[in-house]
Formats: structure tokens, C-alpha cells, sequence
């Protein structure tokens, strides 16, 4: 059997603790507790910390954090005035560098895109749009279709169908864009 970490019983007298006893994990019910020769978890006294000499506790707390203040404002002082013109110069080099690394790979992006000509007309958006939603919708229906006429579950159709969907939505998407560029020419 396993051990419990409250017993539902009295370690002293067998007697069935109550509700709150057991909740609260005390092991002996009311009565045996308040007899003499067994204190339980009320008779149980812990000093707390002692206060300091010369006042409360919350007043030496203050005393020592204005302490630790004072001396960091020390150590700063003493800091040179060219040490921290050299850091902050070499912390404005540093993420000048990492801008233009993270920029990079978005101007080439964005150089694709001008390079073909997205973004020109404002009906292109909405012909790629309806195009992937339209290419979507019949790579559904054509799964659905194929998986009733194998009576296989539709478990096993689900991934083809979301990876077919996509694919056939975004070629779908770039006829939709293309149909848009030639009604604008």
C-alpha cells in the first residue's frame, strides 16, 4: 500500500480526523492535541528575527539599501568621461551592423519583388487572393471526392489535402496575379 502524506486517522487515538484536520495535514485530531504532554501545531512558537539595535528591521533595510546606492553612484562617478563615450560609440557601431545584417536579406526580398513588377496595380492583391482561395477550395473538393470514392477515413486524407491546398492555392494565387497585370496592359 501506499503512504499517504496526511492519515486520515489520529496517530494517537485511531479516531477519524475531520475534514479540516486532514486538509490542514495535521496528524492528531482536536482532543489529542489540546491534552498536555502533546502540543500540536498550535502550541508550536518560532521567534522571528531579531531587530537590530538601533531601530525596527525595515529602517536598518533602508539604511542598507541607501548604503548600496551611494556606493554605485560612487563607482560611477569614478568612471572616466572618455570610457564611456568609447562604449556607447562602440555600442551604436555594433547595432548599425546588425541593422544592415537583418536588412539584407529583406532588400533582396524586397528587390524581387520590384524586379517583377508586384505591387503596381491595386487589383493584383485581390486576384491573388481569390486565385489561392479558389485553388485552395478545389484541391478540397478533389480530396473529399477521393477519399469517398476509396472509403478511406478522412484522417488519412487530411495532410495531403492541406499540402495540396497550398500548392494548388499558390499557383492558382500567381495565374490570379498574372490575369491582373494583363487586364492592366
Amino acid at each position: 500500500m501506499e503512504e499517504t502524506f496526511a492519515r486520515a486517522r489520529c496517530s494517537s487515538c485511531g479516531r477519524g480526523l475531520a475534514f479540516e484536520e486532514w486538509t490542514r495535514g495535521l496528524e492528531r485530531c482536536v482532543a489529542c492535541s489540546g491534552r498536555p504532554g502533546n502540543p500540536g501545531p498550535a502550541a508550536t512558537y518560532v521567534r522571528g528575527p531579531a531587530a537590530p539595535a538601533g531601530g525596527s528591521l525595515r529602517s536598518s533595510a533602508r539604511a542598507q539599501a541607501a548604503a548600496t546606492y551611494a556606493q554605485h553612484e560612487r563607482l560611477v562617478d569614478e568612471i572616466p568621461e572618455e570610457l564611456v563615450d568609447e562604449l556607447v560609440a562602440m555600442l551604436e557601431a555594433e547595432a548599425e551592423r546588425r541593422k544592415s545584417e537583418v536588412s539584407a536579406p529583406q532588400a533582396a526580398f524586397e528587390e524581387m519583388l520590384e524586379e517583377i513588377g508586384f505591387g503596381r496595380s491595386p487589383r493584383e492583391l485581390q486576384w491573388a487572393v481569390w486565385g489561392f482561395a479558389g485553388g485552395f477550395a478545389m484541391n478540397v473538393v478533389l480530396a473529399k471526392y477521393a477519399q469517398m470514392t476509396t472509403a478511406s477515413s478522412m484522417a488519412e486524407f487530411v495532410m495531403p489535402m492541406l499540402f495540396g491546398g497550398v500548392l494548388a492555392g499558390a499557383a492558382c494565387a500567381a495565374i490570379g496575379w498574372g490575369l491582373a497585370r494583363l487586364r492592366e496592359r
